[in-house]
């Protein structure tokens, strides 16, 4: 199915140019020779479908190399963003324990140390950013079809659990079939220059880019930290039609942007991550003539969930995609009974479709599904619906903070601020950020006796934690508040600690 399409679309292909990556234009066909040669290398190491090999590299033509790799040796690709500390790689490392490791050769040696030390059993294979030295006969190393049925797994991507340890949630061929062949079919064109400023390793810039391969048009990526001005360029010279990007992205771009700025081939803009302010999208409109569409989707559907259509839900997420229930959910019923929410209130969004995981990986077999018994799955987003079946999403039930479109889960800082010796107890909500919707802030109760610096603190982060997962200020208290039941009260939190205050002492910009 997904795989059988992508090697069909690199042979279809040929001479046009696949990907763009700053550094130089690579062709279908080009694709097609480095990934057969990298699959012949990592073909021996895969026994069984469920083998799964990690692709740990920047945004690049080397990055798409590597991962159609993996799939055309058969077994599952496990995407891992780049921009991960040595911590996070081993805590994700250890849940899949992936016969192998695709990188860069600056890395390579680190990452090969960190599974020694590990005690992992894990090939490590360098990956050049470039073209590759030699190319072999075209689909030498061809992908492997009909080895597995399109419900095994395909692909390994990386979200936070409520808890915040790693949540490997598997996603498989008929999936990643489903969510990306929607997509082309809506939002591609063979003509296309889709210009893709997010990491490919998220769950949303895949479905991006495999859309695009699908489609046979050109992928825009860069390896490097995002940089507005630059990206202007690029969509000038390079003649973008398609930008799909997160809400942050879209408003430094127009930040950046003189007035006179007017993107001639632009014809289409995608959102998705998180919620997309109305100003927002006003403000993209009218300077650029194009309507910046917002969707909506999550890792444990291999994309969207939800879509606009071609004339209408302009102003919510769309309307489900081809194949997926929902049903929204009076969230506050105590019994979870799954009763429709009262018209015109919000409820919980659940789900249901063969798009959905079959749950989390736990080791490299073990899989525990995450859909109650009947197959819904409670995303946690609160959403209107109206009489024309569009969605909205208004807010969510659960306590996961949305930055620049990804996603970070509270209990996984506080347990790396916990861990600095200075630290009795430590929460982190949400605050409301003008340029990512929301950063997170933490609340740090010190040790008695002490008061630890809160640049220090953030310091502590910024060894152990991606850069969007850090807290962007502190403030400090004498204890946390509590639920009734002894639990942490963030609602509380939220009212006390949720607005900035212009007053604040204690803040610390990362």
């Amino acid at each position: 199915m997904f795989r059988d399409a992508l090697t069909d679309a690199l042979a279809a292909n040929g001479a046009r140019i696949a990907v763009l990556d700053g550094t130089a234009a690579h062709s279908y066909a080009e694709l097609d020779d480095w990934s057969s040669s990298l699959a012949a290398t990592l073909r021996p190491l895969a026994d069984t479908p469920e083998d799964c090999a990690a692709v740990l590299l920047p945004n690049g033509a080397s990055w798409l190399a590597a991962y159609l790799a993996v799939h055309k040796a058969g077994m599952a690709v496990a995407p891992m963003n780049a921009v991960l500390t040595e911590h996070e790689i081993a805590r994700v490392l250890e849940h899949i324990r992936p016969r192998a490791v695709l990188t860069g050769p600056e890395r390579a040696g680190a990452v090969g140390e960190l599974c020694t030390g590990r005690g992992l059993r894990v090939n490590v294979i360098a990956v050049p950013p470039g073209r590759p030295v030699a190319r072999g006969p075209r689909g030498a190393a061809g992908i492997v079809r009909q080895r597995s049925g399109a419900d095994a797994p395909c692909m390994v991507m990386h979200t936070s659990g409520s808890t915040g340890a790693c949540r490997p949630l598997v996603q498989t061929g008929r999936a990643l079939h489903l969510a990306a062949g929607f997509w082309r079919h809506r939002h591609r064109a063979p003509d296309d220059v889709v210009a893709v400023p997010i990491p490919l390793a998220h769950a949303y810039g895949h479905l991006a880019a495999a859309s695009t391969l699908l489609a046979g048009a050109t992928l825009l990526v860069s390896s490097h930290a995002f940089e507005p001005a630059r990206w202007l360029e690029e969509l000038a010279a390079r003649d973008v039609t398609v930008v799909e990007a997160v809400p942050a992205v879209y408003r430094r771009l127009l930040e950046t942007a003189g007035r006179q700025w007017r993107p001639a081939a632009l014809r289409r803009c995608l959102s998705a991550g998180q919620r997309t302010p109305a100003d927002l999208r006003e403000d993209w409109h009218r300077r650029t003539g194009v309507e910046l569409l917002q969707s909506w989707g999550m890792t444990e559907l291999a994309g969207a969930g939800l879509s606009p259509t071609a004339d209408s839900c302009r102003d919510s997420a769309g309307v489900p995609v081809p194949g997926l229930e929902v049903r929204v959910v009076d969230h506050r019923a105590a019994d979870a009974s799954g009763r429709p929410a009262p018209a015109g209130t919000a409820g919980e969004l659940w789900v249901r479709g063969a798009q959905i995981t079959p749950g989390c990986r736990a080791g490299s077999r073990q899989v525990t599904p995450v859909t109650d018994d009947d197959g819904w799955l409670r995303t946690g987003d609160l959403v209107l619906r109206d009489e024309h079946g569009c969605v909205r999403v208004v807010g969510r039930s659960k306590d996961t903070i949305m930055t620049g479109g990804y996603s970070v889960q509270p209990a996984e800082v506080e347990d790396v601020l916990r861990a600095h010796p200075q630290v009795e107890d430590a929460a982190v909500i949400a605050r409301a950020d003008h340029r990512r919707g929301e950063v997170p802030h933490a609340v740090v109760v010190p040790r008695p006796g002490g008061r630890p610096d809160a640049e220090e603190l953030l310091g502590h982060c910024r060894g152990l934690l991606a850069r969007y997962k850090v807290p962007r200020s502190v403030d400090f208290a004498e204890r946390l508040p509590l639920s009734a039941t002894g639990k942490l009260d963030r609602a509380a939190l939220r009212r006390r600690y949720g607005v900035p205050g212009q007053e604040d002492m204690s803040h610390a910009a990362v």
